[in-house]
């Protein structure tokens, strides 16, 4: 059962930085907003205690409704959430996951430390996206034109040809209208 829990927190926080990440990203690029740990870490806060309220919520129907429905259930199974008396057990184990995982979420929005920890992350991969996303179109943009030796030493002869026939052409056009 511990192994459960421990994934379950796991999938709660990477859910948690994924959520905290995208909020800082949206801040900075629409509202133009400065990262604030303070208010992100209410927000980690936030979504801790939401999480949690889901996990008891899934404890709660397990117990109400699926553990009731499958007391009373007889013949086969028709598909993989028809429980049956013999899955009782499981259902009983999986109410007990998903209540420690709500307690355990619960109390770990009252860390400091465990928040400051997904402050970061979500600040880390938040910057690292924004990087990773301006590199990509700094790679898009057209290259400058390549000047070496012969760019250099040709250029008088290029700003000449320019302005003895090119804007002499373009003056004769001018003169013409």
């Amino acid at each position: 059962m511990q192994r459960a829990v421990d994934e379950g927190l796991l999938i709660a926080r990477f859910a948690v930085v994924m959520d905290v990440k995208n909020h800082i990203i949206v801040s900075a690029l629409r509202h133009d907003e400065p990262f604030d740990a303070d208010a992100t870490g209410r927000e980690v806060r936030q979504s801790l205690v939401r999480l949690a309220a889901e996990q008891s919520d899934y404890a709660d129907r397990v117990t109400d409704v699926l553990r009731e429905r499958a007391a009373r259930a007889r013949g086969s199974v028709k598909h993989e959430h028809d429980y049956h008396p013999e899955d009782l057990a499981s259902l009983d184990l999986r109410h007990a996951v998903y209540s420690r995982v709500a307690t355990e979420l619960k109390r770990l929005s009252d860390d400091d430390g465990y928040v400051g920890e997904i402050v970061e992350t979500a600040r880390q991969d938040a910057w690292g996206e924004l990087g990773g996303a301006v590199e990509s179109r700094l790679d898009r943009l057209p290259k400058p034109p390549v000047r070496n030796a012969d760019y250099e030493r040709n250029r008088t002869r290029r700003i000449r040809t320019l302005i003895d026939v090119d804007l002499a052409a373009l003056k004769k056009q001018m003169d013409d209208i």
